[in-house]
């Protein structure tokens, strides 16, 4: 039904897309003013507000999430807009130096985004409020998987925005270089597997751009004793079942203490037998739902085989077979170096699990990885907690897998991306400076 529909759209060709691009160029200087942008991010503020309802159901129908989980992504998508708010009502962007020195923060110029399914509109909104507040106009590509979710938008999305946001609907991925190489683009930002951002990143262009990407993650999570386990699995668990596993925040491996194994496994055995994967389109919700394609089943279903030929099921959640691509969530003893779960990124309900005996071998396998994105480490050795500020990671929970909100940084580094998204630090990723110095 989902390609029926998808053979239904009119996608842009190449000049409709520099028509937008030229659209949104021409308009940059309507809100170099900050009384322009705050408008600006108050109209999109209200307009969210007033499409509550209906952007929530496409989020429900598109990225497979249950309602509950779709409220709480229309909730956090506002919270960047509100956040932009409060950013620019107290950015200083004229700050002296000296008594002859200023330094001025502008708009970097025209934004082009990429963001991914999982997120749809929280995703959207992380890069658009800090592109308007910076005083940025943004071409937006979305993923095809929620693209009836941007059509939705780009419809009803008020006058005023349309002349600083526009949206891309594209089929090609040839269409992607081009906007890319149009000079009128100066920065890019993209949500993705590392595998595309390092083909964006290699795009061949005649003048220079910034590049803000937000890459995979092979995540780690670490259990090191017993200090509060019962609270620490149910967090471990509603991690990675969130949007079914599909986030670049989820764990792919977990490592538990061998000290704490059978009181590890005897909890978590119950806490899993619990929760129920089905069909979100029905008034009795699962926990979590499918995940996005028939292909990502597949790829889970192959990785899962694998692993199994060299570890053993620790436990499976409960499945309502009610629905295409519902994967349990499935709990997996592997070694603690594996071919699986530390090569590939599963974003989805598979976890690796691997026990140890030797603290400083876990620290030691995290801090080389080359998917510097997240980890999260649960323990009361103090020792262990002051030697993880050392890791080379974008974000670390310590007993805790909360790590993200539109104030703070997000984002990671070698091969899990560059720059961030979120906070001050993720607003100013979209300004340059000028050194204004006049002599008296």
């Amino acid at each position: 039904m989902k390609n029926k529909m998808f053979n239904k759209i009119k996608f842009d060709n190449l000049k409709k897309i520099n028509s937008k691009i030229n659209l949104i160029s021409k308009h940059n200087i309507k809100i170099e003013n900050i009384k322009d942008r705050k408008e600006s991010l108050n109209i999109l503020k209200n307009f969210l507000k007033k499409h509550k309802k209906n952007l929530t159901k496409l989020i429900n129908l598109e990225a497979h999430k249950t309602i509950n989980e779709s409220e709480n992504e229309f909730d956090y998508a506002l919270e960047f807009v509100n956040y932009s708010i409060s950013t620019i009502s107290d950015y200083k962007f004229e700050k002296k130096s000296s008594k002859s020195r200023k330094i001025l923060y502008k708009s970097s110029g025209s934004v082009f985004a990429i963001t991914p399914y999982n997120d749809p509109l929280a995703g959207m909104m992380r890069k658009i409020a800090p592109s308007i507040a910076a005083g940025s106009t943004i071409i937006m590509k979305t993923s095809f998987n929620c693209i009836y979710l941007c059509k939705y938008i780009d419809k009803h999305l008020p006058t005023k925005l349309k002349k600083i946001i526009q949206f891309v609907f594209i089929k090609s991925r040839k269409l992607i270089d081009k906007i890319v190489q149009n000079k009128q683009i100066k920065l890019i930002t993209f949500t993705g597997s590392t595998e595309v951002g390092l083909k964006l990143n290699d795009i061949k262009t005649k003048h220079l751009q910034k590049k803000i990407l937000e890459l995979g993650g092979i995540n780690y999570a670490a259990i090191f004793d017993d200090k509060n386990l019962s609270n620490v699995i149910d967090e471990i668990i509603t991690r990675k079942i969130k949007a079914a596993g599909q986030a670049c925040s989820s764990i792919n491996k977990l490592f538990v203490s061998n000290k704490i194994r059978k009181k590890f496994e005897k909890i978590v055995k119950e806490k899993v037998s619990m929760i129920t994967c089905g069909s979100v389109r029905k008034k009795s919700e699962p926990d979590f739902g499918p995940v996005i394609s028939n292909s990502h089943y597949n790829f889970l279903k192959k990785l899962q085989k694998k692993s199994l030929k060299k570890g053993y099921l620790i436990c499976k959640s409960n499945s309502r077979n009610d629905a295409k691509n519902l994967f349990p969530l499935n709990l997996i003893k592997t070694s603690f170096n594996d071919e699986i779960f530390d090569n590939f990124e599963t974003f989805g309900p598979l976890l690796g699990v691997s026990y140890f005996n030797e603290n400083i071998k876990v620290l030691k396998k995290i801090s080389k990885s080359d998917y510097s994105l997240v980890c999260y480490l649960f323990t009361k050795n103090q020792k262990i907690i002051d030697a993880s500020k050392n890791l080379n990671l974008g974000s670390i929970g310590i007993n805790t897998t909360k790590i993200q909100s539109p104030g703070s940084p997000t984002g990671g580094n070698n091969l899990s991306g560059i720059g961030r998204e979120g906070g001050i630090w993720g607003f100013e990723e979209f300004l340059t400076t000028v050194n204004y110095v006049i002599k008296k």
